[in-house]
């Protein structure tokens, strides 16, 4: 793990966001570890997910190589305007946009169309590359949908990277990775701040997983793991 990722993983952990239990997924799933992001909501939380965000980028992406962070509506709006932040607090200035679930129908934007009259933001140009921002990624539809839309807004542009909090490294009830199937489907790759096994791995050598909840964490995702999780869940 990179500083970086150790500095976030504490902070996840220390804000609550990050807990040990017997948590009931969407899925139908009872997963013995459970994110929630939703935790992340005063200036200061969201200015550290910020950091996290741009360190990434920065690390795995580049400053050069991209254009505009868009976070789709809803959740991917204060991601996108916290990495910016974030991302301008290092001499790196870079464009935010995000989207409406409905086209505006009245003033500048509703004047240039109705994939304009969706933006909450400049209209990108027509070779924008972009960083499509969100939380998780469990069946990916709302990010898929982002991605056709910034293909309608920028044609000769193109979606550089998918940013994530966490990839749980967990196959879908269809037996999928969601990230690799989000990045096979649509041509677009997934960094996520933080692995799942390398975050427990961290947790636990810093004393803050017990050897039951860390013996529960190897069984479920030698259950439901990635093929990377399951090897993990062996050791």
């Amino acid at each position: 793990m990179q500083e970086y990722q150790r500095v976030f993983a504490d902070f996840l952990w220390n804000a609550g966001a990050l807990r040990l239990g017997d948590f009931q997924l969407k899925s139908g799933r009872r997963s013995p570890l459970f994110l929630n992001t939703g935790l992340l909501d005063t200036g200061t939380r969201l200015a550290r997910l910020g950091e996290a965000y741009a360190a990434t980028l920065l690390d795995r992406v580049g400053a050069s190589s991209f254009d505009v962070v868009f976070g789709p509506a809803y959740k991917g709006i204060p991601l996108a305007v916290s990495t910016t932040i974030a991302l301008a607090a290092k001499g790196v200035d870079k464009a935010c946009l995000s989207d409406r679930k409905e086209a505006k129908t009245h003033g500048a934007e509703a004047a240039g169309g109705s994939v304009a009259g969706r933006l909450l933001g400049r209209p990108p140009a027509a070779d924008a590359r972009f960083i499509l921002v969100d939380d998780v990624l469990t069946d990916g539809a709302t990010k898929v949908e982002a991605v056709r839309l910034l293909g309608e807004l920028a044609p000769e542009g193109r979606v550089v990277a998918l940013l994530i909090v966490l990839d749980r490294q967990e196959v879908r009830a269809d037996g999928r990775d969601a990230v690799a199937s989000f990045r096979d489907d649509c041509g677009v790759p997934v960094h996520p701040v933080l692995g799942l096994t390398d975050l427990v791995d961290h947790l636990a050598e810093t004393g803050r997983v017990p050897a039951a909840d860390l013996a529960r964490c190897k069984t479920y995702w030698g259950e439901y793991g990635t093929a990377a999780a399951k090897e993990w869940a062996a050791r």
